[in-house]
Parts: C-alpha cells; sequence; structure tokens
C-alpha cells in the first residue's frame, strides 16, 4: 500500500509534548508520589519517540522513493548521517568544555564512535540507539514492505528475546549502557511506528478488526504489566530486573509495554488539531520540530545540574510543592529555549562545518 504524504501538525504537536515530557521525566522527584504520573504519562515519551523514528523513516522513504530503481546506499547514509552528525558536533564540543570546565570525568573511549558525551547525561542512549537505527532502517522497511504482518511478530519475537536473554548475557548484564542503547531493546515499538503510518493514520482509526482486538489486548497487557511492575515493583521471573524494579526505566518493560504507548499516540493523533492560528499551540508545534535538538541540549543540562529538583529542595529555602515548580520551571525554560534557538540556527554551523569538509576533502 503506497502512503500519501504531507506534513502534519498532529505529529509535530506528538514530538513536543514527547520532548517536554522528557524534560519533566529527568526534572522532577523520582518517589512513589509521582511514579503513577511517570510511568504513564512521561516515562512513555521515550517509546513514542521510537515509535515516530519508524513512522517518519517510512513517511521518508515513501517519499523519496529510496528503493526506487536500486537503493543508493551513499547516498542515504550520507543524508541522515548530516542529519544526525551536524547537531550532535557542537554538542559533543560543549560537552567536553563543560566537563573540563567543571572538573568533571571526561569519558573518550570505544563508546564516543557511537555518540556517547563525554560529559553524558540522562537519555544519551538514545543517541546510539539512533545511529544504529540509521543503518538498520533500510532492512526493516524492504522487510515490511514485503511482509509487513510477519515482520512486525518477528521483530516482536526478537525484542522479547533479547529481554529475556540479556541477564544471561555478560555485556548486558555488566554494562547498562549497552543494555539501554541496543536497538534489539526497541525494534518491536519501531515497527509499530510502521504500521501506525499505513494502517492508522490515513483514516485515523484502525482498518480491521482483527487488528483492533490485537490492539486492544496489547493495551491490556501494557497496563497490568506497567501496574504491576513500575507501580507494585513485582519482579518478574523472564525478564531482566537486575537493575532493580524501583524505577521503572531501569526495568525491561519495553516489549510488553508497546502497545501502551500506540494507543496514546493514535488517541493523540485522533483528536490533536491539523492547523491552528492558537500561539501555545503552534509553539508546542515548534517544539516538536526542534526536539532532537532540545533533546541534546537536555543532556548537556542535566549532566550539569543532574537532579534540580534535589538541589534546590536540599537548599532548605523552599517546601518541596515549590521546589518541585522551580525545577519544573527553570528546567523547560531553559532546555526548550535553548534547543529551539540551536535548531532555528542551525544552519548557521551546518555552513561551518559544510566549509571544514570542503576543505578537508580538497586537501
Amino acid at each position: 500500500m503506497s502512503v500519501k504524504q504531507k506534513h502534519l501538525m498532529e505529529v509535530d504537536l506528538i514530538k513536543g509534548i514527547a520532548i517536554i515530557s522528557v524534560v519533566l521525566v529527568h526534572c522532577l522527584p523520582y518517589n512513589d508520589s509521582f511514579m503513577t504520573l511517570r510511568i504513564f504519562a512521561f516515562s512513555m515519551a521515550l517509546l513514542i519517540f521510537m515509535l515516530l523514528m519508524g513512522r517518519n523513516m517510512y513517511a521518508s522513504f515513501e517519499k523519496h522513493q529510496y528503493m526506487e530503481n536500486g537503493f543508493h546506499t551513499v547516498s542515504y547514509l550520507k543524508n541522515r548521517l548530516i542529519r544526525f552528525l551536524y547537531p550532535f558536533i557542537p554538542i559533543f564540543i560543549i560537552s567536553l568544555i563543560l566537563g573540563l570546565l567543571l572538573n568533571q570525568d571526561i569519558y573518550l573511549g570505544v563508546y564516543t564512535l557511537v555518540g556517547y558525551l563525554p560529559l553524558p547525561g540522562p537519555g544519551n542512549y538514545f543517541v546510539t540507539v539512533l545511529l544504529q537505527f540509521i543503518i538498520i532502517f533500510p532492512l526493516l522497511y524492504l522487510a515490511y514492505k514485503r511482509y509487513p504482518r510477519l515482520t512486525l511478530i518477528a521483530t516482536f519475537v526478537i525484542s522479547f528475546l533479547f529481554e529475556v536473554t540479556s541477564s544471561y548475557i555478560g555485556a548486558l548484564n555488566s554494562d547498562a549502557y549497552i543494555y539501554y542503547a541496543n536497538i534489539l531493546r526497541y525494534l518491536f515499538v519501531i515497527t509499530l511506528g510502521l504500521w501506525v503510518l499505513e494502517a492508522f493514520e490515513p483514516n485515523k482509526r484502525i482498518r480491521s478488526t482483527l487488528e483492533t482486538v490485537i490492539i486492544l489486548i496489547g493495551v491490556a497487557v501494557s497496563v497490568i504489566y506497567l501496574i504491576a511492575f513500575g507501580i507494585f515493583h513485582w519482579e518478574f521471573a523472564l525478564f531482566n530486573n537486575f537493575w532493580g524494579t524501583e524505577y521503572p526505566t531501569l526495568g525491561s518493560y519495553v516489549v510488553i509495554a508497546s502497545f501502551y504507548p500506540l494507543a496514546l499516540y493514535m488517541l493523540a493523533y485522533k483528536i490533536l488539531p491539523s492547523a491552528s492560528n492558537n500561539r501555545i499551540v503552534k509553539f508546542i508545534a515548534y517544539t516538536g520540530k526542534a526536539s532532537y535538538h532540545v533533546f541534546l541540549v537536555q543532556i548537556l543540562f542535566f549532566a550539569v545540574f543532574y537532579n534540580p529538583y534535589a538541589t534546590i529542595s536540599q537548599s532548605g529555602l523552599f517546601d518541596p510543592v515549590i521546589s518541585g515548580i522551580i525545577s519544573i520551571v527553570v528546567s523547560l525554560a531553559v532546555t526548550i529555549s535553548l534547543g529551539a534557538l540551536f535548531y532555528k540556527y542551525e544552519y548557521k554551523i551546518d555552513n561551518l562545518l559544510n566549509r571544514v569538509f570542503r576543505i578537508k576533502k580538497d586537501m
């Protein structure tokens, strides 16, 4: 089935809400008072971004017909890596400078090659996942175009087996980053992004009764699992719990929970406006367009101010509620404003990098 393409405000709004949620996840306290809100709202932002990666790249392949008349691997990789690296390079340099100025431990090693910053912050692993995604997506696209249902089943099995076997794999067991940053963990939810573009968005409804039943069952299982694991801290024998169940983001919940963020995305896509002149709505949509830049900025922000809520509350100047409000306002104001400015003026950095690379090539 061919997918008609146009730029959609709904998608930008979803991205905007998701990136705001990412910032909120990192600036709110990790305690039981916020755990329900965190697990069922803000923590789903990561999985929605994973779904959007699949959805948006599928849309790009359909629009540009990358697979027509043969796949031009070099052209595709060059285009995607430039879009990935040009915002990342200045963030990497700033991260290095901040680490040196603040006398922090600087990391420069093997992980540097896959997007690990010298002064890493929360969510850095998403950058590594994004790099892997760029490399493997053409294969995922081909598989889905030819065998959509089989591809959905296969990616679910792969993600499930990854979770089940991860506790028995030494590297995954000893290094949290390898586990978090492994794209196999997110492969199924990424593939759901392809499905949602092709099977739901054209008519803003699920196209068949069978798919509706599967999704309803999937959502029910996801919600039950999130309640059990994220709220009651139940451990499940099959899954990797070696980082504990106190914080849901540290557990093996992605593949089982995948249908819940899918349902959130479909609901948001159905009710959000396709066009609006409201300034707040337009601001959120613009934030969505700048979401990658905002995400990179918030990594730096929280690398320096790792837990702003704790810092403010421990000062003793404010009660917990006021401390939380200040943490939210400051975190959102800094990360979104700087990220939006970064997105707006990135072309200046692009021009500079283009000149640098051209000089190197000429030499």
